[in-house]
């Protein structure tokens, strides 16, 4: 038996010790019997043996009311570890009492003594110990309920200025009245800790992961989290708040479907089967017309009409270009950019004939269109 146990029969606190009901990572759940009644002792262990051991970031905000002991544990003296060691497990006890008083659903707790957390022992229907939420089925409807549930118990906690910090479906018994709450040593000041909201939207999302598993509509409000913190921050949060509900998101679209409605090329949306009207209809072999850029006829100053881009002749379909003559020599781009026929690009016959080339360039020496010879 437990030495703190003894101690407890031998200062008649409990009257008798029935057996333990389980063990945890930080502590040990005895059931006894105390004025008539079985209730549940919970045995804390010490920091050495248990396995949660790196608990700063959940003690950071708690203060002591001993300016001389709150001092020791911020310094980490010997003192001050041992102070901190019994300021962690007296947290669960007065999280207890704060959340009964402010209505949330939880075990009323009986007193602490020397260590020890007496408590009422939360029992399903039958009287028996409640089984946990992760060993209980649920169907879709009761899923919905309990979830709607356990959000208001949060969000009372939350308006107490208080998380769980280790929120999860192995945290919540389905007791007789309810879905309620237990395992508070690592319980976090909502407005002292600077890790406060991202403790909070873990536990609030493991418990709506979990519910959602047996009721999928709930993956749909996977804003309610942040809905609650936003009114916590602001201080609108009270009591009864509830999270907006918002629009469901249309079911996602199967491979084939995505498919079916990608519209095909040059087909417009809105008008299923019809072409853009931006694309005409173009003979097969034939290279479209080029995109913003009409036929330019004359420009006004003198030049002849250059009809494709940058004055080249038809090119016809690109694949065989048609008409281009010999790369090489070019015959017949038509007049670019008022130079006189060119002929054989690499020797430029006819620019040295008849008239001076360097005056005809870019139309300079006449303003008008000009004959080739």
């Amino acid at each position: 038996m437990e030495e703190k146990l003894e101690l407890l029969l031998a200062d008649g606190v409990v009257d008798e010790v029935i057996g333990r009901l389980k063990s945890g990572k930080e502590a040990d759940i005895w059931l006894v019997r105390h004025g008539g009644q079985v209730i549940a002792a919970k045995i804390y262990r010490d920091r050495q043996t248990r396995s949660f051991k790196n608990n700063a970031a959940y003690r950071e905000g708690r203060v002591v009311g001993n300016s001389r002991t709150q001092r020791a544990i911020d310094k980490g003296s010997r003192f001050g570890q041992a102070a901190a060691e019994e300021a962690w497990k007296s947290a669960e006890a007065d999280a207890l009492y704060k959340l009964h008083d402010r209505g949330v659903r939880t075990p009323t707790p009986v007193m602490f003594y020397e260590g020890v957390l007496l408590m009422e022992l939360v029992v399903d229907a039958e009287g028996n110990p409640a089984h946990r939420l992760i060993d209980t089925s649920l169907t879709a409807e009761e899923a919905n309920a309990h979830y709607r549930d356990l959000r208001g118990q949060m969000v009372r906690m939350l308006e107490a200025d208080l998380i769980h910090g280790d929120l999860s479906p192995y945290n919540v018994l389905m007791g007789a009245a309810g879905p309620t709450i237990i395992d508070f040593p690592q319980i976090i000041s909502a407005a002292q800790n600077n890790r406060a909201e991202p403790f909070f939207l873990r536990d609030f999302e493991n418990l709506r992961r979990h519910f959602a598993s047996f009721d999928k509509s709930l993956h749909q409000r996977h804003h309610d989290a942040r809905e609650i913190w936003r009114a916590y921050v602001r201080r609108e949060l009270t009591p009864d708040f509830e999270p907006p509900e918002r629009p469901s998101a249309p079911p996602p679209h199967t491979h084939h479907e995505r498919r079916d409605q990608h519209p095909a090329h040059g087909q417009r949306r809105d008008q299923p089967g019809q072409p853009h009207p931006r694309q005409a209809q173009q003979p097969q072999g034939q290279r479209p017309e080029q995109r913003g850029r009409p036929e330019q006829a004359n420009r006004g100053d003198g030049r002849p009409d250059q009809g494709n881009r940058g004055g080249r002749p038809d090119q016809g379909n690109r694949g065989g270009q048609p008409n281009q003559g010999n790369r090489g020599g070019q015959p017949s781009q038509g007049n670019r950019g008022g130079q006189p026929n060119q002929g054989n690009r690499g020797g430029r016959p006819d620019q040295r004939r008849g008239q001076d080339s360097r005056g005809q360039r870019g139309g300079q020496g006449q303003r008008g269109p000009q004959v080739q010879t």
